[in-house]
């Protein structure tokens, strides 16, 4: 599997569980797994699911958006 797909496949999972996540949390739920999130306290767990949030829609669109590195390498030698 290739790097790029690999991180695609990442930013969505960060995305969804992140998203996911908040709203559980808004109706009074929570995944288990992400339980430890809410131990120290309400913002801090906030500020977690933001940062998955935000995090995963960056690896998502850099991944998307190759840099001008990648171009290079598809055009052929002359």
């Amino acid at each position: 599997m290739r790097l790029r797909t690999f991180m695609m496949i990442l930013g969505f999972v960060l995305f969804i569980l992140g998203m996911l996540s908040l709203v559980l949390i808004l109706i009074g739920a929570n995944f288990t797994y992400l339980a430890w999130m809410d131990k120290p306290g309400s913002p801090r767990g906030l500020l977690i699911r933001l940062l998955m949030i935000g995090g995963g829609l960056i690896i998502s669109y850099m991944a998307l958006n190759p840099g001008s590195d990648d171009d290079q390498e598809t055009t052929p030698d002359q």
